[in-house]
């Protein structure tokens, strides 16, 4: 028999932090089958980024790692965790979502990232947000030697 709703239901209070294009890309496949009854986006303003009045969108600053633009994001960040109170964050990076990775972690919610199939190396924001993770996603078996508590997906997202 074959359903044609969500095989799984998240009720919690859920962040997705992505960099809109490819990383938003591969959460979306990552979450196919996943209904979720409370759910806000962080982002950055981009046409790629999705818009729509059923989705909750707090475009932060990109930081394009400039120092100045990062203070102003990790600034904007606290206040979407303090606003929202996630109890649950996913991300598939990039730069954009550090600061929400971290601010929610230390304010008690989950986070589970899933690090871009699109590089055999690890990327900079994986190496950054791996210790606050609870579940760290590769797409690679040559990551999990960067990444040893990780867990390997089946398949690749891209």
């Amino acid at each position: 028999m074959v359903t044609s709703g969500p095989l799984w239901t998240e009720r919690r209070r859920t962040c997705l932090a992505y960099s809109p294009g490819g990383h938003y890309a591969e959460l979306v496949r990552a979450l196919e089958g996943i209904a979720f009854t409370d759910c806000f986006h962080v982002t950055y303003r981009s046409e790629h980024a999705p818009a729509g009045d059923d989705v909750r969108v707090y475009h932060l600053c990109h930081p394009r790692r400039n120092l100045l633009r990062l203070l102003v994001n990790v600034v904007q960040a606290l206040g979407v965790v303090l606003r929202e109170r996630p109890q649950l964050v996913v991300s598939t990076g990039a730069d954009v979502a550090l600061a929400t990775l971290i601010w929610a972690r230390l304010f008690g919610a989950r986070v589970v990232f899933i690090e871009t199939g699109g590089t055999i190396e690890p990327s900079l924001t994986g190496r950054l947000v791996y210790p606050f993770c609870h579940l760290f996603i590769v797409q690679w078996p040559q990551k999990l030697a960067r990444f040893p508590r990780a867990v390997l997906a089946d398949g690749l997202l891209l």
